[in-house]
């Protein structure tokens, strides 16, 4: 299974824009009010920093996972503790992703159907996907994927300048400060901190001397279209209101009427929606699937895949997890694995790493 840079590019971007205009718009307004639209580019030069530094790390060991190379530099059992600390994350997220992406098709679409079957029919698809094609099926899917959805997302934006007051922009960076807007960037900047799973899937590149490129656009434009995206919320709906809205972006879409003809945009934008988080959960089912049988010492990560999916559905259903994504976000992932799992640890192993393979050529 090898995929091509392009293709990790539309991975990756498929990836973060999934959740990035949908769920951190509305808790960035809140903190940063008209001058949200900073926070979320100041985001963007943190993810792409992040993405930086993890590209980098893989590839002082490009034919190694993070759960091979960590185990070369830190040793067998930190190596393997920190591994753990990596797939505790990767495994709550999908789970409360998985989730969330029911709930929200339950309240959108189908009202009387069950959120658990939304989750098993969601699940049933990422397990056909990684039996039958892997990680090179899954990038193949978000070369179909992305495209349909930035067109979705650039289609709805042009539509909705009828409906900007640009006034509302103003003033900038007077009313709100640095500290409001550095705190505004965490919850994007976070987001975008999931360009790590690139450790688990440089291996699987072609070329994976020429990913830097691809990685770095794959956060660049997704962060650009969360700062138009933004723009146009505040513009449309004020801070005020655009804060209140758990889904800013789709209510906007919701409020589309071109000449009383283009309307009902929203049920487009939720059937693109629909197709870049799977891309997004058949990847995390990839990467704990292929990691966990590493950890394990298992030839075939395949006859791990059902497993997994059923242990992401059982977390996801237990009451514990009865907690809104962004209440996720906030308790663990800005807490947590945001300082840890993203920023501090490829740093550590960077160095590291770095001084380990010097200090073997020199010998």
């Amino acid at each position: 299974m090898k995929i091509s840079n392009w293709q990790l590019f539309w991975l990756m971007a498929t990836v973060e824009i999934s959740m990035t205009i949908w769920l951190t718009i509305a808790p960035t307004i809140q903190k940063a009010n008209q001058d949200a639209w900073i926070s979320l580019i100041l985001a963007g030069i943190v993810g792409m920093a992040i993405t930086y530094s993890v590209t980098k790390l893989s590839s002082l060991f490009p034919s190694l996972t993070i759960v091979q190379f960590s185990q070369h530099i830190l040793g067998k059992w930190v190596g393997r503790t920190v591994c753990l600390l990596y797939f505790a994350g990767w495994y709550t997220v999908a789970a409360v992703i998985l989730r969330v992406m029911s709930e929200f098709l339950q309240q959108m679409l189908f009202h009387d159907t069950p959120s658990w079957v939304i989750s098993i029919i969601m699940i049933t698809a990422m397990i056909y996907v990684n039996y039958k094609g892997g990680i090179e099926g899954i990038a193949r899917f978000s070369e179909i994927a992305g495209p349909l959805i930035v067109l979705g997302i650039v289609f709805t934006l042009l539509l909705n300048t009828t409906n900007l007051k640009l006034k509302l922009l103003l003033p900038v960076y007077a009313d709100t400060g640095l500290l409001p807007i550095l705190k505004g960037s965490l919850h994007n900047a976070s987001f975008l901190g999931e360009s790590i799973m690139i450790m688990m899937i440089t291996p699987f590149l072609l070329k994976p001397e020429r990913s830097l490129k691809y990685a770095l656009m794959a956060i660049l434009f997704p962060s650009l279209l969360v700062t138009v995206s933004t723009i146009m919320v505040i513009t449309t709906f004020g801070t005020k209101m655009g804060g209140q809205l758990f889904y800013p972006y789709f209510t906007m879409v919701r409020f589309i009427s071109f000449l009383d003809f283009v309307q009902n945009m929203d049920v487009w934008i939720i059937f693109i929606w629909i197709f870049s988080v799977f891309v997004k959960l058949s990847l995390y089912l990839f990467i704990n699937s292929y990691g966990t049988a590493q950890l394990l010492n298992i030839k075939n990560s395949k006859s791990l895949v059902l497993f997994v999916a059923a242990f992401l559905f059982i977390i996801s259903i237990i009451p514990l997890n009865a907690v809104s994504v962004m209440e996720y976000a906030d308790r663990v992932w800005i807490k947590y694995v945001f300082p840890i799992n993203i920023i501090a640890l490829p740093i550590v192993m960077l160095i590291v790493g770095h001084f380990r393979r010097v200090r073997t050529r020199c010998e």
